[in-house]
């Protein structure tokens, strides 16, 4: 009882109060979490730490699997955790409420799948022009940083994504497309998306914001653009079906297809198709992004028409 008091207390701050405590167990808690997490790895793989500023010096099989060590409990610590902490305070009702539990229809899945299998090559052109970004000289000292931070990702994943094995690609899937679908929804979408909903009383508002966050904590300004619109995706989904589990599965699928193709073609043969050129991309994109705006457009007329629906059934209290 004592609990339920607590979350609802919670439930009843306002936005702001909500968004600073959020943020304040993301980031004091994670850190907290992960350091332990960090600690144990030390004495569990017996691995030089310099590994984790420069991951090519990954050699072995020890380090690599240290590499992914690293990564999970990343999603453990800064995403999974504090977000069902969150989701708790969040959800009085937390039994049916942590996740938005909402299961969609059929239809809305396969709409999502075929949404996803459109952002692929709208994603690729959008981040072959991103990665062309050059800033003014007087911030010469930002881009190299934000190089940096671009060639520690790719050297990350150029040691991952070239699975050795059908075993090494499944564990793939499961480190870099469930983990991060799962703890980035729930954190972005489930938790921060809702905050901002309320804190500026506009849906538009708090998916573009939350966008904007999404990309920023990658730490890879060379990739925020199609992240972002990635991000944008996630979110509108999130708003008008008002379930994660949509987000969640075209997150996943983003994720995951790539890991499937660098072990059927190889990582290299995957760059490489995608570098094509600005206008031959240009041309191939325009397809899918006139199918993908369609399959949105049919998810906002169907959430009009659910909350129209709505309005005319007695007052029911939702905590969403």
């Amino acid at each position: 009882m004592t609990r339920n008091n607590s979350n609802s207390e919670f439930n009843k701050e306002s936005p702001l109060y909500q968004l600073f405590v959020s943020l304040l167990i993301v980031l004091a808690g994670g850190i907290l979490l992960f350091s332990f997490l960090l600690l144990a790895g030390k004495f569990i793989f017996d691995v030089d730490f310099k590994l984790l500023e420069d991951p090519s010096l990954a050699t072995g099989g020890k380090e690599v699997a240290l590499l992914r060590y690293i990564l999970i409990s990343q999603d453990i610590s800064f995403f999974i955790v504090p977000a069902v902490i969150i989701l708790l305070k969040l959800n009085p009702g937390y039994k049916t409420g942590i996740m938005n539990i909402k299961m969609p229809q059929i239809s809305d899945i396969i709409l999502v799948v075929l949404l996803t299998f459109c952002l692929i090559p709208v994603t690729s052109f959008t981040g072959q022009l991103n990665s062309g970004m050059d800033l003014p000289d007087w911030l010469s000292g930002v881009e190299q940083w934000m190089k940096e931070k671009e060639n520690y990702a790719t050297h990350l994943l150029d040691i991952l994504m070239t699975p050795d094995s059908f075993r090494a690609m499944i564990l793939n899937i499961f480190l870099i497309a469930a983990m991060p679908a799962i703890g980035e929804e729930l954190i972005f979408r489930g938790v921060f998306q809702k905050i901002f909903q309320n804190l500026f009383s506009s849906g538009h508002i708090s998916v573009w914001v939350t966008s904007f966050l999404f990309s920023t904590i990658h730490f890879q300004f060379f990739g925020f653009v199609p992240r972002f619109i990635l991000g944008l995706v996630f979110g509108y989904l999130f708003l008008w079906s008002k379930s994660l589990w949509l987000p969640v599965i075209s997150h996943f699928i983003n994720n995951a297809v790539p890991t499937v193709g660098a072990y059927l073609k190889g990582w290299e043969t995957i760059n490489e198709s995608a570098d094509l050129s600005i206008w031959k991309q240009l041309m191939v994109v325009t397809v899918p992004v006139t199918m993908g705006i369609v399959i949105l457009v049919y998810f906002r007329n169907k959430s009009r028409k659910n909350r129209s629906a709505d309005h005319y059934k007695p007052e029911i209290t939702n905590n969403d």
